[in-house]
């Protein structure tokens, strides 16, 4: 997908509660997971400082967790909608992210009055230069759950796209094998004559080739391919009347033979199985859209 279109779609990943609270809980998890793990900004040092008893230890670890989640829920639940940031696209998004990690610099600094970080540097914790530190330190951290939390969300929708688009082409092809009995689908050449015939129920797909397209389809079960002289977008057009329906700029493909929709290295597909082949045909999704519609 190019990025432009992607930063120009809306944001839409956190806009439910409990994916707000599986977002809140997992930066938790993962900044308390990270810091104990990894020990980074000094803390390994602080951790083995005879000065540091295991209370203290265990009251900043809390503190993290605490700010935290005060800080993502003030921002989800309520800033969010005081400042408008709702329904935004992703670019705009991104400078909210921005705004999150502030907040809980802020926080984070308030909670630094009543339980002090390790070390006790008390003093040193008043600099700009080192909140604005932290302040990158926190972003930083902040987007290894955020872009978790937008990768599963996405995962998430597209296995529940499938699921409603594999029932939606089930009751598809029941609705249209009752009220259809093996019509014949007539191909056309750039002409407009007849070049060949096949039942609906054969055809399979239909691919681009320049000036041609290649015809797929099953004779005595066996996948069959014939070249005919005339343009995708024309074929579609010819075949209206038929459920056969273009799903991207170089294939049509006959619903009644699709099998499901399917995700391979980022890319969506339409599975048609035979009986000696499986076929993955490329899926744009401003077709997959329409290709819904015309299921509703």
């Amino acid at each position: 997908m190019n990025i432009g279109i992607f930063l120009k779609q809306p944001f839409d990943y956190l806009d439910t509660p409990q994916i707000k609270w599986f977002y809140i809980l997992g930066s938790t998890t993962f900044a308390i997971v990270f810091l104990l793990l990894f020990q980074p900004y000094g803390i390994s040092k602080e951790m083995i400082n005879p000065m540091n008893s295991s209370l203290n230890k265990f009251l900043f670890f809390a503190s993290v967790a605490f700010s935290t989640i005060l800080g993502l829920s003030l921002s989800q639940f309520f800033l969010r909608q005081l400042f408008d940031f709702e329904f935004v696209n992703n670019q705009k998004y991104i400078y909210w992210i921005v705004i999150e990690a502030l907040v809980l610099t802020l926080i984070n600094f308030g909670i630094s009055f009543i339980v002090p970080d390790l070390g006790n540097n008390f003093e040193k914790e008043l600099h700009l230069t080192f909140q604005l530190k932290m302040f990158v330190k926190i972003f930083l951290v902040l987007l290894f759950p955020f872009v978790g939390t937008v990768l599963y969300v996405s995962i998430k929708k597209l296995s529940n796209e499938i699921q409603e688009l594999d029932v939606q082409l089930k009751q598809y092809k029941s609705v249209y094998k009752s009220s259809n009995h093996e019509q014949v689908l007539n191909i056309l050449d750039e002409n407009e004559n007849v070049d060949l015939k096949i039942s609906i129920n054969n055809f399979l797909y239909a691919e681009s080739s320049n000036q041609y397209i290649l015809v797929h389809y099953l004779k005595q079960g066996e996948v069959r391919r014939h070249i005919v002289r005339n343009r995708l977008k024309k074929f579609v057009i010819q075949s209206n009347d038929f459920p056969i329906m273009q799903c991207h700029r170089s294939y049509a493909i006959n619903l009644l033979n699709v099998d499901y929709l399917t995700k391979k290295n980022g890319k969506e597909y339409l599975v048609i199985k035979t009986q000696n082949s499986t076929q993955h045909i490329p899926v744009s999704n401003s077709f997959l859209e329409k290709i819904q519609q015309a299921f509703s």
